[in-house]
């Protein structure tokens, strides 16, 4: 506090050359509000000195010894729930609260019900309409990405506001909500905005997905109506959205997607109404009698497959030695597409049961000309590409739109007062 008056600074923390373990830290004297908390990298067992020694964990000690710390009032807010953005919390000795989006914290809830994630020991909570961490406010904008309950979050010392967009698109199915926070950045007059600035992350011969949501479903519908042999899809179970439209589209189009029961669960926690078909070998208890689901066995779809499309996880990649061989759609599902162990296990699964393979992903951010739009609109006073392996290239590639340009560094810091 200088002459009465809080002095804010933000912080960059990791993540500030990366798409992993973004994590920026605006305080005050008195109060901190830590935006995300993912790890560099993958997750990486190890000692605690060590992993903030080699920047695997944010320099956050406080956080993660018995050190106590200097902020009287702080809290941790995710931009949307996912493990590359929280699985810092792994390490954490503090009692600090953590802020999820509402649809964030019943996704994290249901998917540890149905085993597809283990349990953090951290304190997990819903994000309310308006947060008070001392002298700062956070309050999150419904936004656009390929996670479901992703959000926008606004941070307030009073006198200074600060946007952050997360992970965003604006030619998602939920374009409307992406609009809405734009123009309430737009208003607030920013200090500061971070903005995802992921499709600045790749060589020309390395593009981001460039396919959308829609037009991906246009693709399947085609693909579906075309083939008459199996249809096999390995999706994210964190993009409900797509999870739930490409069932509605094969149902349409009268094939019947059938999901494994742990997918279906999850789908039927936020889409009740929706009629869902179950792979009968995915089951829990095979022996129980299903009121929610219809069942259908890998016998039923061996006899008539062209009648199905079978959503197959990387788990249950041996029921494929059980089918015919047809068509293998890969829509972001693990494992990531890379040289890695298991996406080569996978590859040699496929060749050896004769699939076609097709990469069927769809980015999760906006575009390098949408995100000329989004920077344009909010006009902040300052601009930050976040999430991103190069950001000097987003910089430089929209560097005459009437704002300043701050270069994200390790440790660099901004003051407000």
């Amino acid at each position: 506090m200088i002459n009465g008056e809080i002095m804010t600074t933000v912080k960059f923390l990791n993540g500030s050359r990366d798409i992993l373990g973004n994590i920026v830290e605006i305080h005050t004297k008195t109060s901190r509000v830590i935006v995300d908390f993912g790890m560099m990298g993958r997750y990486k067992k190890d000692r605690v000195d060590s992993l903030l020694k080699s920047q695997i964990l944010p320099d956050l000690p406080d956080l993660f010894t018995k050190k106590s710390s200097k902020y009287q009032q702080q809290a941790i807010v995710l931009t949307h729930f996912g493990m590359e953005n929280l699985n810092a919390a792994l390490y954490l000795q503090s009692d600090i609260k953590i802020y999820v989006p509402a649809y964030g914290l019943k996704l994290y809830q249901t998917l540890v019900e149905n085993d597809l994630i283990q349990p953090l020991d951290a304190q997990l909570l819903e994000l309310p309409d308006k947060l008070t961490i001392g002298d700062l406010t956070v309050k999150g904008f419904a936004s656009d990405s390929d996670v479901f309950g992703v959000q926008s979050l606004l941070i307030s010392d009073g006198p200074h506001n600060f946007g952050v967009s997360g992970d965003v698109r604006v030619n998602g199915p939920h374009r409307d909500e992406v609009y809405k926070w734009i123009r309430k950045f737009h208003k607030k007059e920013l200090e500061l905005f971070l903005f995802d600035a992921t499709s600045y992350s790749f060589s020309k011969h390395c593009q981001l997905f460039a396919v959308d949501e829609y037009t991906l479903r246009k693709q399947f519908a085609d693909l579906v109506v075309q083939r008459r042999d199996l249809m096999v899809i390995n999706l994210d179970i964190f993009n409900v959205d797509r999870v739930v439209r490409l069932v509605k589209k094969a149902h349409h189009l009268d094939r019947k997607m059938v999901l494994e029961e742990a997918f279906a669960k999850v789908v039927k926690e936020f889409f009740p109404d929706l009629k869902l078909i179950v792979l009968a070998e995915s089951r829990a208890n095979k022996k129980a009698v299903s009121n929610d689901f219809e069942i259908v066995s890998l016998k039923d779809i061996k006899q008539t497959p062209k009648k199905y499309v079978l959503q197959n996880s990387f788990g249950n990649i041996s029921f494929l030695k059980k089918l015919p061989s047809g068509l293998y759609l890969h829509s972001n599902g693990f494992p990531e597409i890379s040289s890695d162990r298991d996406y080569d296990c996978l590859r040699n699964v496929l060749k050896k049961h004769a699939f076609q393979y097709i990469d069927f992903s769809a980015s999760g951010h906006a575009n390098k000309q949408d995100l000329v739009f989004l920077v344009d609109a909010v006009k902040a006073k300052k601009t930050v590409p976040w999430h991103s392996y190069h950001p000097e290239l987003a910089i430089s590639a929209i560097k005459d739109l009437p704002t300043k340009f701050v270069l994200p560094k390790l440790d660099k810091k901004l003051y407000f007062k």
